[in-house]
């Protein structure tokens, strides 16, 4: 990209432009602001200045507001102009790094050469901050290489389930080509730049990619399941979810949103995947007769489908049956077997226990609950 502007494209300010391009990441894994949120390796959370490099595109995505043929404000910005912005919001501390994504200019390849021409500047210029890149689909291998000597982070969106889902809502790519393939390269690109002596110190964080949630009548079982199997198969960390919104002057404008509710939900079975050591078919029990999740928790949802397994004794129980009990997680479960014997609810609410959930599927000291059942019901 040059310091021309593409064609068509209004002459705007600097600001204008941060504004417009920032707005236009809405389905690159943030919501519309100049500033978004990612985890790191540790969990911590990161705040990154985002944007695209251009809102032009290439492609013709079918839910995407920048797809290419749709009559709307296109602008960009230079690598140049993303470096100086990047610090300055930088030794202002207002982000610790930079998310990076962008329309397709042309191809992929060429896509990923300014993307790379930014994070290289960057490096050069002594930016020791977290750099987060979103490479499109079918970016070539030897820049994928170059990306991982700069960026900390880096993948490509899935946005989908299958090959078939995919070429519905994505046609000008191939699911199983030029995406599993840059997942499965990342994953080795990654796995090998953890093994490597002299990386500079920097933090090197998992695979990650995004789905769209509702732009197809795809259920949330075919979602988990991608899910679960992209996490062995491309030591997938996190997924993001988007919900879907529908776009004027695209081929989905007149399609229902997607409730936020079963995003949140999504996230939150994801989290029980990752963290909690449960498989995609633990939960066919919590799913409607369509294969979609309903706006409960999904925890509790697992609870009250298994009473079998509860009460657990607080004292006795292992740390996978600890981690089933509402209200408990992998860090308090963790201050619960450091901490026994425990004999009152008080030192489970000092671990962070949330007791309200959580008391109805344990047992202190032979104490329990007296309606189990009603609980249960409750507990959502």
């Amino acid at each position: 990209m040059t310091n021309q502007h593409a064609a068509g494209e209004h002459h705007f300010t600097l600001t204008e432009r941060m504004k417009i391009l920032s707005e236009g990441t809405k389905y690159d894994s943030c919501n519309q602001s100049a500033v978004c949120h990612a985890f790191g390796p540790d969990g911590r959370c990161i705040q990154l200045y985002k944007t695209l490099l251009t809102n032009a595109c290439a492609g013709e995505c079918t839910y995407c507001p920048n797809r290419c043929g749709r009559h709307s404000t296109r602008t960009s910005l230079t690598p140049e102009e993303i470096v100086r912005i990047t610090w300055s919001f930088y030794r202002r501390n207002a982000v610790e790094g930079l998310f990076l994504s962008s329309g397709i200019i042309g191809d992929a390849e060429r896509t990923a050469e300014k993307q790379l021409e930014v994070a290289r500047l960057l490096r050069s210029q002594g930016f020791t901050g977290y750099i987060h890149m979103r490479v499109m689909p079918g970016t070539p291998l030897y820049l994928l290489e170059e990306i991982a000597d700069y960026a900390n982070k880096f993948g490509v969106n899935a946005e989908t389930t299958s090959s078939v889902n995919y070429s519905e809502i994505c046609p000008n790519f191939d699911y199983t080509s030029d995406v599993l393939q840059r997942l499965q390269w990342t994953r080795d690109l990654i796995k090998r730049k953890r093994h490597e002596v002299g990386y500079g110190g920097r933090i090197v964080g998992a695979n990650d990619t995004q789905f769209v949630v509702g732009a197809l009548n795809e259920p949330d079982r075919d979602i988990i399941g991608t899910v679960d199997k992209f996490m062995v198969e491309y030591e997938l960390r996190r997924p993001y979810f988007m919900s879907f919104d529908p776009v004027p002057s695209t081929p989905l404008e007149n399609q229902l949103p997607s409730p936020r509710w079963r995003e949140i939900r999504l996230y939150q079975t994801s989290y029980l995947l990752k963290d909690y050591g449960l498989k995609a078919f633990d939960f066919d029990a919590v799913y409607d007769d369509n294969g979609f999740l309903v706006d409960t928790d999904p925890k509790i949802l697992l609870a009250m489908s298994h009473p079998e397994r509860f009460p657990v004794n607080v004292n006795s129980a292992s740390r996978e049956e600890l981690l089933l009990v509402p209200g408990i997680g992998p860090v308090s479960a963790n201050r619960i077997i450091q901490s026994r014997p425990i004999s009152s609810e008080k030192e489970l609410m000092r671990m962070g226990i949330v007791i309200s959930r959580a008391r109805p599927y344990l047992e202190i000291n032979g104490r329990r609950q007296t309606n189990l059942s009603s609980f249960m019901g409750a507990g959502a």
